[in-house]
């Protein structure tokens, strides 16, 4: 479902964004990155994220861009919720326009198989692991760990 960028631009300047985040997790407890190469966030290591579709139930949407930017089919009994995080923008994909996201995060653990399937999507510059606590990731997903370690979740 694209939104014309029209329509976008009108709804990043009025209102809130509910965005998914997925933290992905392999074997060794290290964090996948995703080197962005648009705003806001260009050029910055992050989480994969994104929009969800009016009527698409989460756990659809989690599937759905699970598959197109990692080209793995995860398995729904594996994703654990976290927690919804207001991630505030001086900046978009619209330049100086600021942008505000509701991301509802969730965690999830690879298993080697699907480890080897994943693949670099053309929104991204490159992906990497990071050890999840390297001190150059960026502080909003710094926030999203810690909370992760709080509840017991790794």
């Amino acid at each position: 479902m694209f939104i014309e960028n029209e329509i976008y631009k009108i709804i990043i300047e009025n209102t809130i964004i509910e965005a998914i985040d997925l933290m992905i997790i392999n074997q060794k407890w290290q964090l996948l990155l995703w080197l962005r190469n648009n705003e806001p966030l260009k050029w910055i290591y992050y989480i994969t994220w994104w929009r969800r579709y009016k009527n698409e139930k989460i756990i659809d949407a989690i599937k759905r861009k699970a598959y197109e930017e990692l080209w793995i089919k995860i398995d729904e009994n594996k994703i654990i919720f976290i927690w919804i995080y207001d991630d505030i923008y001086d900046n978009s994909i619209f330049g100086n326009i600021p942008s505000h996201y509701s991301s509802i995060t969730y965690i999830y653990k690879l298993d080697k198989d699907e480890e080897k399937k994943i693949r670099k999507d053309d929104q991204h510059e490159e992906l990497k692991f990071f050890d999840i606590n390297n001190p150059n990731i960026h502080k909003a997903i710094k926030i999203r760990i810690k909370d992760i370690k709080d509840k017991k979740i790794i």
